[in-house]
């Protein structure tokens, strides 16, 4: 693995500019949301019993929340709002992989100039709808998971119990969600390589568990540098824990994208390799 992974940071030291694009839509994108959270969660606080509730004062705000959801159409705004930031955020993601993926394939024979917006306009259409594919294939397992753990919330007698009985269909759903989205990106990688992406699944299926564990290795990191962040911001306040929190966005997009031709480029060598 560690050839590609190289591999992976020359493209990404050659392709800075997509680097500062991502890093500046994902800063954009979290204070958006941390706006629009704040704005809902700040009002809830400053209405919860003060100071500490007893049973009467907890069992009444839980009451009034009830009847907010249930009587009333206030949260409509807010809920609509949420599906808005999910439908951009939807339509959002295939655009930006296509640019990477096309930026990903024309390095590779010499393409000059700004590739990754060039990908947007070439590729969107294929690519969102395999996009589009690989949503409902991870989401349909759904229809049969939430009401299992609907049932096992009503049951349950207490929160480990529940957690012992829901963790293995959750986490299965989980691998089950990561190995799909791995066979579509395969796809994604035949469509931005001009080839049939039949032919480039098999390719990546030959690949499978190194370009598998290219991504736990990043995820690893990203794990191990989001837990040492949040830790530092604990025991450094103030201006420190500030910057810290501030430039980790743009650590976590650099190792996102490093991911990704890391594993680009193993499945294209794989590729190259006669069977």
């Amino acid at each position: 693995m560690k050839p590609h992974i190289h591999a992976g940071w020359d493209w990404v030291k050659e392709h800075l500019y997509i680097w500062i694009i991502l890093f500046i839509y994902q800063l954009l994108w979290g204070f958006f949301l941390y706006r629009f959270i704040d704005h809902i969660v700040v009002p809830l606080l400053q209405r919860y019993p003060e100071p500490a509730p007893t049973e009467l004062s907890r069992s009444l705000f839980h009451i009034e929340a009830h009847f907010q959801l249930t009587k009333t159409t206030e949260y409509a705004p807010y809920l609509w709002t949420l599906v808005g930031f999910v439908a951009l955020r939807m339509l959002l993601t295939p655009l930006i992989h296509a640019g990477l993926l096309h930026s990903m394939s024309y390095s590779q024979r010499n393409s000059k100039g700004l590739a990754f917006f060039r990908g947007m306009k070439a590729l969107w259409k294929p690519i969102s709808l395999l996009y589009i594919f690989e949503l409902i294939l991870v989401l349909l397992p759904a229809y049969w998971i939430v009401p299992k753990l609907i049932a096992l919330l009503e049951s349950a007698m207490s929160a480990n119990e529940l957690l012992q009985q829901a963790a293995p269909v959750l986490i299965l759903w989980l691998v089950g969600g990561w190995i799909v989205h791995h066979l579509f990106l395969f796809m994604q990688f035949g469509k931005a390589s001009e080839q049939s992406i039949w032919s480039a699944l098999l390719t990546g299926i030959r690949a499978l568990l190194p370009i598998l564990g290219i991504s736990l290795f990043f995820l690893a990191i990203g794990l191990i540098g989001s837990t040492l962040v949040t830790a530092a911001a604990m025991f450094w306040t103030g201006m420190t824990a500030l910057l810290l929190q501030q430039a980790y966005p743009a650590i976590r997009t650099l190792l996102q994208i490093w991911s990704l031709s890391s594993r680009f480029d193993l499945w294209q060598k794989t590729d190259n390799k006669p069977i």
